[in-house]
């Protein structure tokens, strides 16, 4: 005596949100990944930038010595 249950029909409406916010989120997976790829260009160049200014002109420059207030015995 086995009883079947009744079969629930799918909502279209139900399924066309599921469809938009499946497209939603591939969308933003390709964004975010876009906008990773974009932020290590920048980083990467700026280091490239960085080096390249580091070069046999400046010789030991370590910086800028910051002025102490006072004396500056230890400059």
């Amino acid at each position: 005596m086995g009883m079947k249950t009744p079969r629930v029909e799918k909502d279209p409406e139900l399924e066309r949100q599921r469809a938009e916010q499946a497209r939603i989120n591939k969308e933003n997976e390709a964004k975010q990944a876009q906008m990773a790829g974009e932020r290590k260009r920048k980083a990467t160049n700026n280091l490239i930038g960085q080096a390249s200014l580091q070069n046999d002109e400046l010789g030991d420059f370590q910086g800028y010595r910051r002025k102490m207030m006072g004396d500056n015995k230890n400059a």
